[in-house]
């Protein structure tokens, strides 16, 4: 079956490139620390002084948050003005980390240095990928339209007041709808920059609706491909919260220890997403045998 071929070799051809997973966790790391030092400081200068934050490693305690969100409307005014700042660089600093990826899975490009692979490929590509995001917002508005329909169909289903087990039945299922409906855009997104990147194209908005074209004409397969990387994913992260529950952090060793864990974890995040690239980048070559590109090269 060459949903599950592709699935294995994204898999294998994100665990042949550990200098890509590397390079994508200390992006992270290095975009996460303004949040931490930020946080950081917002927390010691409003809780510093206060008994709530007592235990904290223990346990969560919801006083501490609420807390910290009604003490000083300043900080937390400033924290969210950072947050959605630090949003804005991680996805401008994605895009270019996707033509990084793609130019490192490329078979040409194999044996050349990897910074100037990736930071060439990253270069390159930025421009169309950013004219990508740009032109999404044609499957974001129709993906909105039925969000909200079928939201509305839902509420109607839900006014019985007594039926508790129903109102929150269907806001768990307005929960999977609203994920299903995103992650089906993002698998368009994918192929569309996959499109691109193989053969060098710079009809962004020709190869947005290609993408979308092959994912249509296939929506079993690109779904089962797409959500069998995810449980990969959701299994990483199982057992990440399995080892993280075998210690209570209540000393500074322990916390090291369960920090070092988390960046383990948020490396399997990056591998993955490596993995997606090159399964889904696999699956489009096996799929579209006319294609004259490099990319029906394996990975």
């Amino acid at each position: 079956m060459s949903v599950i071929k592709s699935y294995v070799h994204g898999l294998a051809g994100a665990t042949r490139r550990p200098k890509l997973t590397a390079l994508l966790w200390l992006m992270n790391f290095v975009l996460a620390l303004p949040a931490f030092f930020m946080f950081r400081a917002a927390f010691r200068g409003t809780l510093g002084n206060s008994l709530a934050a007592d235990g904290l490693l223990k346990k969560i305690d919801m006083n501490v948050i609420f807390e910290f969100l009604t003490s000083s409307g300043v900080v937390l005014g400033q924290v969210v003005t950072a947050v959605l700042v630090l949003v804005v660089l991680h996805v401008l600093a994605y895009i270019f980390a996707f033509g990084g990826i793609l130019n490192a899975l490329a078979p040409e490009t194999q044996g050349q240095r990897f910074g100037q692979v990736f930071f060439g490929g990253g270069g390159r590509f930025y421009g169309r990928f950013f004219r990508l995001v740009l032109y999404s917002i044609v499957l974001w508005v129709p993906v909105i339209i039925i969000f909200l329909a079928v939201n509305a169909i839902l509420r109607l289903a839900a006014t019985n007041p007594v039926r508790e087990q129903l109102a929150m039945a269907t806001m768990v299922l307005r929960v999977l709808v609203f994920l299903f409906l995103v992650f089906f855009v993002e698998m368009i997104l994918d192929y569309a920059r996959i499109k691109i990147a193989l053969t060098d194209s710079g009809q962004v908005f020709r190869s947005l609706v290609g993408a979308a074209r092959f994912v249509f004409s296939r929506p079993l397969k690109t779904l089962l491909l797409y959500y069998l990387l995810g449980l990969t994913g959701w299994a990483a992260f199982g057992v990440y919260l399995a080892l993280q529950s075998t210690f209570s952090k209540t000393s500074a060793i322990v916390v090291f220890l369960g920090f070092l864990i988390a960046q383990v974890f948020i490396a399997s995040r990056a591998w993955l997403r490596v993995a997606y690239q090159a399964a889904q980048k696999d699956f489009l070559a096996a799929s579209s045998p006319g294609m004259e590109t490099p990319a029906n090269l394996p990975v």
